[in-house]
């Protein structure tokens, strides 16, 4: 006989309390152990913990110096790859025009382009203070006039962001910014002092604590600039700043800050060979005495004295260009930077900005025989031997942008594929590739990470936020081991042709490095992974698998099993509370139909 309505609302009280406390003891268990999952609204005053402490927002963003994108391709930083297949990245990073290091990391940290911030060469001449700027003297540098814009260290300071800066470029400038944490330029420090030193701050109290960090590693554009870019010299210090920075992620995970802490690992610009044989003498083809102050290398920015014709300057130098190509070896352009300035450069709208500019093609410079004659028996190898500032578009100059943390994770997600060298457990993060974009960028992606509003006037960012990426599919995982060798002699260059290696990461035209967001067709011929378990394919009769169980006539399949840590507790009490409603009408059948 069929059960009393009585006995069947015991059971049903009965099984409802008993799979409530199950499921409260399952977000428990599931969330419980680990550190406090970090919302996508998060503020900047967000408590975390990592389990015996409480943090804040926190981000990392740290610089190498010439780190050419195609270089992650060359398998000698098997830390920094491991990152980027377990975390996000873009195909490439655009360096501003020019593409050297003072113009790049200012804007990195402003969000501006160098004729906004003003900082628009590594040396420059501003007709209005009568002054020349150049990066490497303090007293030719440091003072606040030179520096537009607003960066990360005081758009964070004045929204209460305690900040720490290690030997960032500028950051020394105007007193310091009243950063909370300033570490002046030392460029005999040691990789380890560096990672030693961010770890310190991080190890702080939570009210002495920075919530954000950006640190400066010059060795990789130092090495590029004396031997060059394909060179065993420069894969050496490869693998040294990539220890380093596996050095700073074990210290993370160590202190369980993993899921806590956001790190953006980012370069200014790439490297080109040069070699003797590609110089342009800038006093064969006009009378520099005609020239006040020259701005810029490896291009040269030219200001006439007051009483030269600039239009007829132009002509001269534009006439030689036309003559070079009729002949099959221009190797240069020159513009106006009020009439016929390329417009993608967002170089013009400044008056530090010389008028006639003279552009050499990449692994180009522009140079006088008084700086290096070719001819001259006491000279020897044209140096530096690696340069960069070229067109921003070109592949060698591209650089990287690598992110990882709680911030970033929705974009991610979790995988089978473990970081090399972390112990993330049996699971570990599966990372994605994102589209190319410029470095300003950069201000908006980390202000969103802490919580923040941006810099007070605004950027020249064009991308709304971090759901705006997107996704490049079939992006091939960078190889974390077994090293490319570029060449086997220390030392030894790349003569002739400059155009990269075809592979992935380095188209040969440089028009394929356009900054423009559109969508990457996938792999036409992509490979099987191999860890992708494949559905059994269905019998020719069309009878089902039998290695496949079917569901019975009529009856709702399960909800599909899913990783606890994959879902906020929200998704998860959700996805409980299907496979509850599901069971109970199963167990609702069966006590209808059973026997007393």
């Amino acid at each position: 006989r069929k059960p009393s309505v009585r006995r069947v609302l015991l059971y049903t009280v009965s099984l409802l309390t008993f799979l409530l406390l199950l499921i409260s003891a399952s977000l428990s268990l599931s969330h419980g152990h680990h550190p406090t999952a970090v919302p996508l609204g998060v503020t900047k005053d967000t408590r975390l913990s990592n389990g015996t402490h409480d943090y804040k927002p926190t981000t990392l963003l740290i610089s190498l110096d010439g780190f050419r994108a195609d270089f992650l391709d060359r398998a000698v930083s098997p830390g920094l790859a491991a990152m980027a297949n377990s975390g996000l990245s873009s195909r490439w990073l655009t360096p501003a025009f020019p593409s050297v290091t003072f113009p790049n990391h200012w804007t990195i940290v402003t969000g501006l382009y160098p004729e906004s911030h003003g900082i628009v060469g590594n040396s420059f001449w501003d007709p209005v203070l009568e002054q020349e700027f150049f990066y490497t003297d303090p007293a030719r540098s440091l003072q606040r006039e030179w520096w537009g814009g607003e960066p990360l260290w005081v758009t964070a300071e004045r929204q209460g962001i305690k900040s720490a800066v290690h030997m960032w470029p500028g950051s020394e400038a105007n007193d310091g910014w009243d950063i909370s944490y300033l570490d002046h330029f030392n460029g005999t420090e040691s990789l380890k002092k560096k990672t030693a030193r961010i770890l310190e701050w991080l190890d702080l109290p939570l009210q002495d604590r920075p919530q954000f960090i950006a640190a400066y590693v010059p060795n990789v554009d130092v090495i590029g600039h004396k031997f060059g870019p394909n060179t065993t010299d420069l894969n050496a210090v490869i693998r040294e700043v990539d220890a380093m920075l596996t050095d700073l992620l074990g210290g993370l995970n160590a202190r369980n800050l993993t899921d806590l802490i956001n790190i953006i690992v980012v370069s200014d610009h790439g490297m080109a060979s040069t070699s003797h044989e590609r110089l342009i003498y800038i006093d064969g083809i006009i009378d520099m005495s005609l020239i006040e102050h020259t701005d810029g290398w490896p291009l040269y920015g030219l200001r006439p004295y007051a009483n030269v014709n600039l239009t007829a300057l132009y002509e001269t130098l534009l006439s030689e260009t036309l003559a070079d190509q009729a002949q099959g070896r221009k190797h240069w352009d020159v513009y106006l930077r009020d009439e016929n300035m390329p417009a993608r450069w967002h170089f013009s709208n400044n008056n530090r900005i010389a008028p006639l500019w003279v552009v050499p093609e990449t692994g180009y410079a522009i140079v006088t025989r008084e700086e290096y004659d070719v001819d001259a028996p006491s000279k020897g190898r044209y140096e530096p031997a690696g340069l960069h500032g070229y067109d921003n578009l070109h592949p060698l100059m591209r650089a990287i942008f690598v992110a990882k943390g709680p911030a970033f994770r929705h974009l991610y997600g979790k995988g089978r594929r473990r970081a090399m060298g972390l112990d993330m457990g049996e699971e570990g993060d599966v990372g994605i590739v994102v589209e190319e974009f410029g470095n300003w960028e950069v201000h908006r992606i980390v202000c969103e990470s802490l919580g923040i509003g941006e810099a007070l006037g605004g950027t020249n960012a064009t991308i709304k936020d971090l759901a705006a990426f997107k996704v490049v599919p079939d992006w091939p995982v960078i190889e974390e081991e077994g090293e490319k060798e570029i060449d086997t002699s220390t030392n030894a260059q790349v003569e002739g042709p400059i155009a990269p290696t075809a592979t992935a990461a380095t188209p040969t035209s440089a028009n394929e490095g356009a900054v423009s967001i559109q969508t990457i067709p996938a792999d036409p011929n992509p490979q099987p992974n191999p860890e992708t378990t494949q559905p059994p394919e269905p019998e020719q009769n069309g009878t089902q698998n039998p290695s496949v169980e079917a569901p019975g006539e009529g009856e709702e399949e399960e909800p599909e099993e899913k990783n606890p840590e994959d879902m906020s507790p929200w998704e998860y009490a959700k996805w409980k509370a299907e496979k509850l409603r599901i069971a109970l009408e199963k167990w609702w059948g069966g006590v209808w139909a059973g026997d007393d």
